[in-house]
């Protein structure tokens, strides 16, 4: 990255910085003398930061303050670090008793991303990097996520999916989307194979709020030689969904309420 470039970004920081619980609006003179430059060049600031949704602007008083980008990215910040440690003791039981990788998701929109692992110590394994996004409509963590979401909310992910180029003109390939989310919704988790990396499979389970509303999941993933074997597939979605099924109540989901 060059100079100029590093030098942009840190002044994008520093004018965030200046947006504080005690000063959560600022106008453009007093944002300018906090990072000493001028006017002129930190309203041009403030202003891209408006027109993407990271600042809105008070059409009254000109003044600036942080938008609903910059809220999403703590809610999913926060969602992620609660989820996280009351997660992984279950991750660990999983993992003890499948000797496989096992991986958690948190839900973003049209996409789930891998906040926390425990990598397979076998030779041949599956393992994608924290901080991965994966489309939430393909392979067994998004997918059972995506099943259990709101049918307003499905048909968004499908329009969005469908204006990507390659998924134009897939009507076969969102007609068996939907009868496998269906499929989904009667088992409790989805299984994948191959969807998103080719001979890696995944059985996935959805992690549900105190309102029943899915923020994540959690899957169990390996080669796919692995998981042709019916009786291990039985057994390992057993696990998943008993474990997966105690974090959901760890935070206040009571499915016998509903």
């Amino acid at each position: 990255m060059g100079s100029v470039e590093h030098q942009y970004i840190n002044r994008i920081f520093s004018l965030l910085d200046c947006f504080t619980v005690e000063k959560p609006e600022l106008g453009v003179r007093e944002a300018a003398r906090l990072l000493n430059i001028s006017p002129s060049s930190c309203g041009r600031l403030l202003g891209e930061l408006r027109d993407e949704g990271i600042l809105i602007q008070n059409a009254d008083t000109r003044t600036y303050s942080l938008g609903g980008r910059v809220i999403r990215w703590a809610d999913v910040y926060t969602t992620s670090s609660d989820l996280r440690k009351k997660a992984y003791p279950f991750m660990e039981q999983i993992y003890k008793q499948t000797n496989e990788t096992v991986t958690l998701y948190i839900a973003e929109e049209f996409d789930r991303i891998c906040v926390e692992r425990i990598e397979s110590r076998k030779t041949v394994r599956v393992a994608e990097p924290i901080g991965t996004r994966i489309k939430i409509f393909t392979g067994s963590g998004g997918k059972s996520i995506l099943a259990f979401r709101d049918q307003n909310e499905i048909e968004a992910v499908f329009e969005y999916a469908k204006s990507l180029p390659k998924y134009q003109n897939s009507e076969e390939f969102f007609t068996q989307l939907a009868s496998e989310l269906e499929t989904i919704r009667c088992l409790g988790f989805a299984v994948s194979h191959g969807e998103w990396e080719s001979d890696a499979s995944g059985i996935g389970a959805p992690i549900m709020n105190e309102k029943g509303i899915p923020i994540g999941s959690i899957s169990i993933s390996a080669p796919t030689q692995r998981f042709l074997d019916q009786d291990i597939l039985d057994a390992y979605s057993k696990i998943l969904v008993q474990n997966v099924e105690k974090i959901s109540r760890e935070l206040g989901y009571m499915p016998e309420l509903r």
